[in-house]
């Protein structure tokens, strides 16, 4: 019997090795060598191309194409990216009695072994980047569409947030009549480190899926397009979440004035992607416990396994940089932290992460007591072997979007129609892109990541 569930140990973690969404890999891995290359100048090879639905991956394929400006090509891996999204976001739209995702599998195993449901602000923003795509390629009714998806999606999110706050609370009541589960509760806790996902700053935020960004970018759209009464809710939306922020108050200042471009000029929006998002590091503390939770009349030495996300920031780019516009310098404001909305993210996701903790660390003491139940120095091997095993399984998900930018700063202008040069300086290289205005409301984008600065510019 005792070889028995030994073997069976050895050969569930051999199959899920196997599996496509392996438990063991390590994205935080992946994503520093994709990292590295972006930093050396490697676009094209960064990444390899991939035929899959896999929604994080086509996440991060488009964005990469999208710094290359491929901006078709990055639609259709965003386009794929939210077809899953889309299925999701449906059960949610107008009702809070969606179908929440099945998770037995990452109770019983981890996360990593299901399919990745992207965050809440990464569904806000894959439509937010879809749309900057199609501005790119001047498709101003196309990036609409886009504004529409994210304002549902929004609400998909709201609604589906609302429905698990209900069930968390009815698994917390169910852990506190517990004794089991409640000491496990504790030891998770006294051994969990917070500090990060509880700073002011990210407890501040209005919610951990709609950023300031995002919002303004759907005013400037709907304003663009001759739609002031939906226009105004964007900047206000935007106002809300960025009360600090004086641009978005001057637009809609500038809105309620029925200010409009004078003829020859344009209004420039000038976007500033500073960075990566911070990845995600799985940390894991191992405690040896004393306790019985099966009734065997042999007790081993128990280990559980904490595990939890710890957030890993972009440390190389992680300030404004300001830039010249025809020799005029300018420092664009601050829209979004990424960062702190990454950190808001697992804050909001504590509670299922405790419950994650709690179902590992049952399923490895009924598994180590099993195994010790011959009591022994080979029933204690035995109970060591799927103690260790526990360990393998025990790892925080690393998925997250990793190739958004960590800061988003704006800044807004009024120029003639014709050329000029934006010219941004990283670490003291010069980076000159030539604009050339044509209407009366245009975007710049750039990226700046490691040392170099990617310019996105309408076609």
């Amino acid at each position: 019997m005792k070889k028995t569930h030994l073997l069976l140990n050895i050969t569930c973690i051999l199959g899920l090795a196997a599996c496509a969404n392996n438990p063991f890999s390590s994205y935080h891995a992946k994503s520093n060598q994709t990292i590295n290359k972006i930093y050396q100048g490697q676009l094209t090879t960064a990444m390899v191309a991939e035929s899959t639905a896999d929604p994080l991956y086509n996440m991060e394929y488009g964005s990469l194409e999208r710094m290359n400006q491929s901006y078709t090509a990055s639609n259709y891996n965003y386009t794929l990216a939210e077809q899953s999204i889309q299925l999701w976001a449906n059960s949610w739209m107008s009702t809070t009695g969606g179908n929440i995702a099945n998770s037995a599998t990452s109770m019983l195993i981890n996360d990593n072994a299901t399919e990745y449901q992207p965050k809440g602000y990464e569904k806000s923003f894959l439509a937010t980047y879809h749309a900057l795509n199609h501005l790119d390629l001047n498709n101003w009714e196309n990036a609409r569409i886009e504004i529409k998806r994210m304002y549902q999606i929004e609400q998909a999110t709201k609604n589906y947030n609302q429905a698990l706050y209900y069930q968390t609370a009815q698994e917390y009541q169910d852990i506190a009549q517990d004794k089991s589960q409640s000491y496990l509760e504790n030891q998770i806790i006294q051994n969990y480190d917070f500090s990060d996902i509880n700073k002011p700053e990210v407890l501040a935020l209005k919610n951990s899926y709609q950023n300031a960004f995002s919002h303004y970018l759907a005013g400037f759209i709907f304003e663009a397009m001759g739609e002031p009464s939906l226009a105004r809710p964007g900047y206000v939306n935007a106002g809300q979440l960025n009360p600090t922020n004086t641009l978005i108050q001057q637009s809609i200042s500038n809105l309620d004035k029925n200010y409009h471009p004078k003829a020859g000029y344009s209004d420039l929006l000038i976007i500033e992607e500073v960075g990566h998002a911070p990845l995600i590091k799985s940390q894991e503390a191992h405690i040896p416990i004393n306790a019985n939770f099966t009734g065997n009349q042999n007790s081993c030495i128990n280990m559980i396994n904490i595990f939890f996300p710890t957030l890993q920031p972009d440390r190389y780019n992680n300030m404004v940089y300001p830039y010249l516009l025809d020799s005029n310098p300018y420092t664009p404001l601050e829209m979004v932290d990424v960062n702190l909305m990454a950190a808001r993210a697992i804050h909001d996701e504590i509670p299922h992460l405790i419950a994650r903790n709690i179902s590992a660390a049952i399923r490895n003491i009924a598994t180590s007591q099993a195994a010790c139940g011959g009591g022994g120095n080979i029933g204690t091997l035995l109970s060591l072997g799927t103690s260790l095993g526990g360990m393998l399984l025990d790892r925080a998900d690393e998925r997250t979007w990793t190739l958004l930018p960590n800061k988003i700063f704006i800044n807004r202008v009024s120029l003639p129609y014709g050329k000029h040069n934006i010219t941004v300086n990283v670490n003291g290289i010069p980076f000159t892109q030539e604009v050339t205005l044509t209407q009366p409301y245009q975007i710049v984008n750039f990226r700046i990541i490691g040392n170099q600065v990617l310019f996105n510019t309408q076609q």
